[in-house]
């Protein structure tokens, strides 16, 4: 029977007071625990529990192995952007690892709050403190390769501090092997020899901070290294991004890895040449030095108080939307109700909603997104490879190879059913084949057991 986690209030080993429950869910929960010392004082702790009393007994036990492999790495480790351990033992059938306390949010929800790219400059800071902490775990003895750099996994602080979090599938080196024993990752940041290709070294860290990197400045995550085809270029997304940090950020997350960084310093010394002349010379002096919060302006004397001018005139709507009717100010870019573009197209694309948990995205580009599968014959079929290939989501084979395309039509974008075998649907609704069917923002589109949202930027 599963547990779920434990109350507030709840005291283990006699000194750890658990106070809340921060995040988790599955096999593991993460609380704030409070603990009483011999002095009176009071300390805070960050405390991880993993449970195993789930009824496998293979994953529990590759669950177990890991957690202990996390708490023996961290154990062993000192470096102001990493957690200081406090204790890891067991009680309950289940195990604890008590750990620093980080204050501040994820970089993932920074940017769930932002729903925007973040500024360069910011997203360079944390990239440049991140390959600190990156060289410094490569540099053990034998190497720490972290394995699992995303944005939810690197807290910063209130200070603008960087802390590396969820050691859960890191790994020590070993010289030698041709592969990891488990092939593990986050789909959208994992470099394609974590899939089991080979063994995992530290240039899969870099490929991870690349793909952290990207996220961060399209608010697009990138597209999982073994799906066929490649990340939309990041200028693409967002031409205020400098050329050279493009160039840095893809050149990071080459397929090849003999073709990325060799190490988290060479990321580094390529981040800090895309800082502005005076950051530069700031990250080169100090590069590790605690980040002071910035300084507040000093208030300002208060202007005499000016002549209230004459009330303007409130524009008249007067431009109608072709799609919806409403009308809208003469200047305006995007219809106020249903969103429609009085400039031209908006950039189209679609997002795969189920699988429940996948997290990325294809942008149309040209006058049409082809969706199918690659089979391994595909080569010897000129034209049948789909641009969009969903055969990684798909190993039942519920999607035709050419199963529909999304195209260009008239002022907007439509879906066209190929002929497939198990059909289309728009919204719940089955569309006949070869009739190509109108898409707005939000629509449904279901191929197979695949379901996709279209979506206009």
């Amino acid at each position: 029977m599963e547990r779920g986690p434990l109350p507030n209030g709840t005291v283990l080993k006699k000194r750890f007071t658990i106070t809340r429950l921060i995040a988790g869910g599955g096999m593991a929960w993460v609380y704030q625990v409070q603990e009483q010392r011999d002095d009176g004082s009071v300390q805070i702790w960050a405390m991880k529990e993993i449970r195993l009393d789930g009824g496998d007994p293979k994953a529990e036990a590759e669950a177990g192995q890991l957690f202990e492999q996390e708490a023996l790495i961290l154990a062993r480790l000192n470096h102001p952007n990493l957690p200081k351990v406090a204790a890891y033992f067991g009680e309950g059938g289940r195990s604890y690892l008590v750990m620093e306390f980080v204050p501040g949010e994820s970089l993932k929800k920074r940017q769930q709050v932002a729903n925007a790219p973040i500024l360069e400059t910011q997203a360079l800071d944390w990239a440049i403190q991140i390959c600190d902490v990156l060289t410094y775990l490569h540099e053990q003895n034998p190497p720490v390769i972290f394995r699992d750099m995303k944005p939810s996994n690197v807290m910063v602080t209130p200070e603008g501090r960087i802390k590396l979090i969820d050691f859960g599938i890191a790994r020590t080196y070993k010289q030698g092997k041709l592969k990891d024993t488990l092939a593990m990752g986050s789909e959208n940041y994992a470099a394609p020899e974590q899939w089991g290709k080979a063994q995992s070294d530290a240039r899969a860290d870099v490929y991870g901070l690349g793909a952290t990197l990207y996220h961060l400045l399209t608010n697009v995550p990138p597209v999982p290294a073994f799906v066929p085809t490649s990340s939309v270029p990041l200028r693409q997304y967002n031409p205020a991004v400098s050329e050279a940090t493009a160039r840095v950020v893809e050149g990071a997350m080459s397929k090849e890895r003999e073709q990325r960084y060799p190490s988290a310093a060479a990321l580094r010394q390529a981040l800090v040449e895309c800082l502005p002349e005076y950051e530069r010379k700031q990250v080169q002096q100090a590069p590790v030095a605690p980040r002071p919060a910035p300084p507040q302006p000093a208030p300002a004397a208060k202007p005499a108080p000016a002549a209230k001018p004459a009330p303007v005139a409130k524009p008249a709507l007067q431009k109608p939307c072709p799609r919806c009717q409403t009308f809208n100010l003469d200047a305006a870019r995007f219809c106020r109700r249903c969103g429609f573009s009085f400039g031209g197209l908006r950039p189209a694309f679609v997002r795969i909603i189920q699988p429940p948990g996948v997290t990325w995205e294809m942008p149309i580009r040209g006058r049409s997104l082809l969706v199918g599968r690659q089979e391994e014959d595909a080569a010897d079929a000129a034209g049948a490879i789909p641009y969009l290939d969903l055969s990684f989501y798909d190993p039942h084979g519920y999607v035709s190879r050419r199963h529909a395309v999304i195209m260009l039509d008239g002022e907007g974008y439509a879906i066209s059913d190929l002929g497939s075998g198990n059909g289309s649907l728009v919204n719940g609704a089955r569309i006949a084949p070869h009739q190509p069917r109108k898409l707005y923002h939000g629509d449904e589109v279901q191929l197979g057991h695949i379901k996709l949202r279209f979506l206009l930027r």
